[in-house]
């Protein structure tokens, strides 16, 4: 284990608190790296080579012993041994006489501090592990290298076989802050009641896996206050509820996709329900598809017609009101006869009948995938979500 500069400035620091003696920590290579006595920083100490080397404790009683010596002052210098082998030493300064009740506390402190660090980082390896492994999961899915992510996943411990929902946070950070606020952020997610796992996906998205054991508003209340306190721009997806593997992984594609969705259609905006906006999430895809011109060309064919932009403003509104003649005619300004005319016009022109369910909602997609590539007004979008 490498000792870090701010480790060995800690132990110092809470050593020398409690003892109100100078404290030395000395890395493996014997070289001062943090001290009471801020000048001795970088000397070499030779003392502390000869305890590493034994793995032993020396005191130095006297200034006559101690020059002798290199860079060495009268006191204890007491090895710290993680894993068989010595990571630093621990030297506090005094006749070893007068300090021997101190240093005892001075060298609990190290190795407690130590122990810590070991123990913090051996979890936050395993945190990462484990984040990486589920990224992997969610890219591969149920190819080899998918399978193995997901093996290694549940050999970790990580488990599918209860009830949960996926909420994706996608946080907006300046690169400076970033580090520091994804650790506040995660931290604080994993304290929330109802969570069981929080992972980071990516320098910007954070999952959290949720048991239902608190209310889905609860929890929502919960981590909008945690990123009130961080950060102003973010956005929340909320998937379905999976207890699987395989429906885990779809659940999370479908949080992704709302806040994909949402954040372009409701910008206003920050908390988006798959469930409310299914729809709009299909459309999407939709648009990526080869079938969507297929789509579009029903309403190319529909405005090919002397009055085909008549036509169309009426299927809009037609869909935007639920289908309801009255509601639609009294919104348009016409006679509900005029309606039907016209609806009859559009079933002519493209063979889709808008009062027939079915083909009412082909005409719905064509009319969506038409306004995506030509913008104009047209309401009936957002009454979707």
């Amino acid at each position: 284990m490498i000792i870090t500069t701010a480790l060995a400035n800690e132990i110092v620091a809470r050593a020398m608190a409690i003892i109100h003696h100078n404290v030395n920590v000395i890395d493996h290579h014997g070289q001062i790296i943090a001290s009471g006595e801020r000048h001795r920083i970088g000397e070499q100490h030779e003392i502390a080579r000869e305890v590493i080397r034994t793995g032993k404790r020396i005191c130095i009683n006297n200034t006559a012993e101690a020059a002798r010596f290199q860079n060495v002052h009268p006191g204890i210098n007491h090895p710290i041994i993680y894993d068989d082998r010595v990571v630093m030493v621990v030297g506090i300064s005094d006749a070893p006489a007068a300090i021997s009740r101190y240093a005892e506390l001075a060298v609990l402190t190290a190795e407690l501090l130590v122990r810590q660090a070991i123990e913090m980082r051996e979890t936050n390896w395993r945190q990462r592990l484990r984040d990486t492994l589920f990224g992997q999961y969610l890219d591969q899915g149920a190819s080899p290298a998918g399978q193995e992510a997901l093996h290694r996943l549940m050999e970790l411990g990580f488990a599918f076989d209860a009830p949960l929902v996926p909420v994706v946070v996608t946080v907006q950070v300046e690169q400076h802050q970033l580090s520091e606020i994804l650790s506040t952020l995660l931290r604080e997610f994993s304290q929330l009641a109802g969570v069981r796992d929080v992972i980071l996906l990516g320098s910007n998205e954070i999952l959290i896996l949720n048991t239902l054991s608190e209310s889905q508003e609860t929890l929502l209340r919960g981590i909008e206050f945690v990123l009130s306190n961080q950060i102003s721009h973010y956005h929340i997806g909320i998937g379905v509820q999976a207890d699987s593997a395989p429906d885990i992984r779809e659940a999370i594609r479908f949080a992704r996709s709302v806040i994909e969705v949402g954040s372009k259609v409701q910008p206003q905006r920050q908390i988006y329900y798959f469930r409310e906006m299914a729809m709009l999430c299909l459309f999407r895809v939709l648009e990526d598809s080869y079938m969507v011109n297929f789509f579009i060309n029903n309403v190319r064919q529909l405005l090919e017609h002397d009055s085909g932009e008549v036509l169309l403003d009426t299927l809009s509104s037609f869909i935007a009101n639920n289908a309801e003649p009255g509601k639609t005619s009294l919104l348009l300004g016409i006679h509900r006869n005029t309606l039907t005319y016209r609806l009859q016009q559009i079933k002519k022109h493209i063979q889709l009948d808008p009062m027939v369910f079915t083909d009412l909602t082909q005409l719905a997609v064509s009319v969506h995938c038409y306004r995506r590539q030509n913008p104009r007004q047209s309401e009936w979008i957002d009454t979707l979500s």
